[in-house]
């Protein structure tokens, strides 16, 4: 069955003129499998950034050469040219969605689709074992074809990069928020919005999709199984037609009530779609660890508990952080700036009692620092106009780097309290990835 699924990746790409459109990853990946499931093209070339020297690969140096090929396999991320032709482009992702839509559970959103694709896969993959589980985690999907065949189950974690040019949805459709995000290439949120709604654009009437309470207003499905799942969640109680279930604290690792809503998508596919039982699904939650850098605990030092919450990216992630935490004393903040709004953010911040030490750090530090400023002169004085004797005023300091912010915090977190890492901004220009910017922020603590 596996070879079946192969050669029809193969009939799609046989004798054509294919060009790969950035050559990291993805890219890499891609020349993998055309090269070592011997598909047979007629020509084979690369255009990257760097110097590409493969033998039988031609190296392209122009993006209007492109245009000579007819499939353009673009790797995500990359921002199309207006001479290319976007008819010539496919992907990785096209190609798999187009040949798998069925067996396909497609799960995008802003902020928590790593955690809900992570863990609707460890559910099915328990009690399924013919589950697969690929993209934006970190897994290129051509790398997974050797192991799919007609009943593989394949939860698909899907980028906005990803989703941007495909002209086909999975069966099942997941979007779980919208904020503003990656405005650096979008350059407005209604573009960013619309490669998201990609992933539901092109279902069929008999697909399904799932979709959160932020999405609605810009949502125009054609399928008939439309589900938001906020209007299945009451507190922690979860309830599907006929089945009820309660998520109680201790049935989960995962910290914070934003989670519980993951938890409802990850429910609803598992328990609807799959029939998992209650029982089964509560026992599978209760394994997951949850992934790193997402309010992970790192340690105790000197009474101060340090927690890395690197993969936050925007400001509504840091607050729910804040929220999940509670006694939250110094929160690091800052990174690569992508223009998007923080108001909401720095109001939230103002207004947590426990939170006394705001450090921040790079360009989106530098801009929240200014902003902080100006908002907690203007609160003070409208508490003081009020006569009201509270004082809530921040200690704000602004760093260099990372790793003079952990110093910093650690001269100024109060004993027994938190000192939280939740950037609210993207790691690029600073670390490789928000992995990385993790894992320094766990050695710098160690360190201290």
């Amino acid at each position: 069955m596996k070879e079946s699924i192969l050669n029809k990746f193969k009939a799609d790409l046989q004798d054509k003129k294919i060009a790969i459109w950035g050559f990291g990853k993805e890219g890499t990946s891609t020349l993998q499998f055309i090269q070592n499931n011997n598909i047979k093209c007629k020509e084979l070339a690369i255009l990257d950034t760097r110097d590409i020297d493969i033998d039988g690969i031609k190296k392209l140096n122009d993006v209007n050469e492109l245009n000579e090929y007819d499939l353009i396999f673009k790797s995500p991320g990359i921002v199309v040219d207006d001479n290319v032709n976007k008819e010539k482009l496919t992907s990785q992702t096209e190609e798999f969605i187009k040949i798998l839509s069925k067996q396909i559970i497609g799960i995008t959103g802003t902020k928590g689709k790593s955690t809900t694709t992570t863990l609707t896969y460890t559910i099915l993959k328990k009690y399924f074992p013919n589950t697969v589980l690929v993209g934006n985690i970190g897994i290129p999907c051509f790398n997974a074809i050797n192991e799919i065949d007609e009943n593989t189950n394949i939860v698909f974690e899907l980028s906005c990069h990803q989703l941007e040019f495909v002209k086909y949805s999975p069966h099942i459709a997941v979007i779980l928020n919208f904020y503003q995000e990656h405005l650096d290439h979008y350059k407005t949120f209604e573009n960013y919005i619309k490669a998201k709604l990609n992933i539901n654009k092109f279902q069929k009437p008999d697909d399904i999709f799932i979709f959160g309470e932020n999405c609605k207003p810009y949502i125009n499905s054609k399928t008939k199984n439309n589900i938001c799942i906020n209007d299945y969640i009451d507190g922690r109680t979860i309830t599907i037609n006929n089945d009820k279930i309660e998520i109680h604290k201790d049935d989960t690792h995962l910290i914070g009530e934003h989670n519980l809503f993951d938890i409802a998508i990850s429910y609803y596919i598992c328990r609807e779609i799959y029939k998992i039982s209650n029982e089964d699904f509560k026992s599978a939650l209760k394994q997951f660890k949850g992934l790193p850098h997402r309010l992970e605990y790192v340690t105790t030092k000197d009474d101060v508990l340090y927690y890395d919450d690197s993969v936050s990216t925007i400001g509504e992630t840091t607050i729910e952080a804040l929220k999940a935490l509670k006694n939250v004393n110094t929160l690091i903040l800052g990174g690569m700036d992508r223009k998007i709004d923080y108001s909401n953010l720095e109001d939230f911040i103002l207004q947590q009692e426990s939170l006394e030490n705001i450090i921040l750090m790079y360009d989106t530090g530098k801009r929240i620092f200014s902003e902080l400023q100006n908002k907690n002169e203007l609160q003070n004085d409208k508490k003081n106009q009020n006569n009201n004797k509270s004082d809530n005023k921040k200690n704000c300091y602004l760093v260099e780097d990372l790793e003079e912010a952990v110093k910093k915090a650690k001269e100024v977190t109060k004993k027994n309290t938190i000192c939280l890492l939740s950037p609210a901004a993207a790691s690029y220009g600073f670390f490789k990835n928000f992995e990385e910017r993790g894992d320094k922020f766990k050695e710098y603590v160690f360190e201290l």
